[in-house]
């Protein structure tokens, strides 16, 4: 009897099992799963100390990239001639602070494009400096270029942040260049590992100058659109450059009214709006059983039902009256300009809504990441001088 009474004291006495929650990495776990969204990962943030400090680990945004691998799309930066401006597209509670996105000095700067949670901007005026900018963490990196030589033209660069899987430093990135002029392109990749340019690759074919238009990121291959509709691919892994054909008619079915994007299944896609009937067509370019790639077009959305919505009841011949500015980097949202706002288009269940109003010159650079409220961080990178021969 006794002993018995001693088993069970004992047995009372045992300290308590720790809790699932308890541990660090099962907790790690469960987290990574919620919902990407702003409002979701801050009121998680806001349950102790501990679940923040989870959330904003940079190896828990590492891994959450990796699992979620498509981040929201927060805002859009709006620039001019006379500034630009961050424009929130999520309504409240997922709509992010626009003051902690001000763009840097608008006489100094160009915003580019945005693309894995960072923007890219030239200098200005020309292209003697170009400038990496991490939104959420304020980290800036200014990268040197040598002065373009006389036969350059037109000039393009995109930024790449940290591919899943290659295995690249927290922080690092890419920077692919490429200029035109006198028919020819040619393109350089920075690497922030290294501190230096790579070789200097130039295309075979002969081609038009590269617009201003945002590229497309595809695997390992980087798109332009080029100013007379052709598109130009870098493949960064290949170390080539070359030019790819547009969908077939699409100079005289879009008039340059277009996009590229990536679409579903990772391949290269297009998307323009018909000149006449004001249909967004979808493309993609898909590989046939011969091995050959071809263009398919997979969609064909009729904007005329969305006129109501948009403002638009006349159609304005002088101007495209819907013109397609945007599309993520996900490839999930097209942003469609009138006179009367810009609108983003869900191209998966063909919801519209207006996020901003409008001013005739202007750029419009979609910006998507994963944000945790208050994991913002300040500082300045180093100025870098490398430079990059152009001849």
């Amino acid at each position: 009897m006794g002993g018995m009474i001693s088993r069970l004291r004992r047995r009372v006495h045992a300290p308590p099992l720790p809790l699932p929650l308890d541990d660090d990495d099962l907790l790690s776990e469960i987290l990574l799963r919620l919902p990407p969204h702003p409002a979701c990962l801050l009121r998680a943030s806001l349950v102790c100390t501990r679940w923040r400090r989870l959330l904003r680990d940079p190896g828990f945004l590492r891994r959450s990239r990796a699992f979620h691998r498509t981040p929201p799309v927060l805002g859009l930066f709006r620039t001019s001639l006379r500034g630009g401006r961050f424009v929130p597209v999520g309504e409240a509670p997922d709509r992010v602070p626009a003051a902690g996105f001000a763009l840097p000095d608008p006489s100094s700067w160009v915003l580019l494009g945005c693309r894995h949670g960072r923007a890219l901007l030239r200098s200005r005026p020309g292209w003697l400096q170009i400038l990496v900018w991490d939104p959420i963490t304020g980290h800036r990196r200014c990268v040197r270029l040598s002065r373009p030589g006389s036969h350059v033209k037109a000039c393009s660069a995109t930024v790449l942040g940290d591919p899943v899987g290659l295995g690249r430093r927290e922080g690092s990135f890419r920077v692919a260049f490429v200029f035109t002029g006198s028919g020819r392109a040619s393109a350089c990749v920075y690497s922030s590992e290294t501190g230096a340019w790579g070789r200097l690759i130039t295309a075979e074919a002969p081609c038009d100058d590269v617009s201003v238009k945002p590229s497309a990121l595809v695997g390992d291959a980087v798109y332009w659109l080029l100013d007379d509709g052709g598109i130009l691919e870098l493949h960064l892994g290949k170390e080539s450059l070359a030019m790819v054909e547009p969908p077939p008619d699409a100079q005289s079915l879009y008039v340059l009214n277009i996009q590229l994007m990536e679409a579903e299944a990772g391949v290269l896609g297009f998307a323009g709006v018909t000149q006449y009937s004001y249909t967004l067509h979808l493309w993609a370019r898909e590989a046939g059983r011969d091995g050959t790639e071809n263009w398919v077009l997979r969609t064909a959305i009729d904007l005329g039902g969305f006129a109501p919505l948009l403002g638009v009841t006349t159609w304005i011949m002088m101007v495209p009256p819907i013109k397609i500015i945007g599309v993520d980097e996900g490839g999930n949202f097209a942003f469609l300009k009138t006179i009367f706002g810009i609108f983003m288009l869900s191209l998966d269940v063909l919801l519209l809504k207006k996020v901003s109003d409008v001013q005739l010159m202007e750029f419009v650079r979609p910006y998507s990441s994963f944000y945790v409220a208050g994991g913002a961080g300040g500082g300045e990178g180093a100025m870098e001088t490398v430079k990059l021969n152009q001849n």
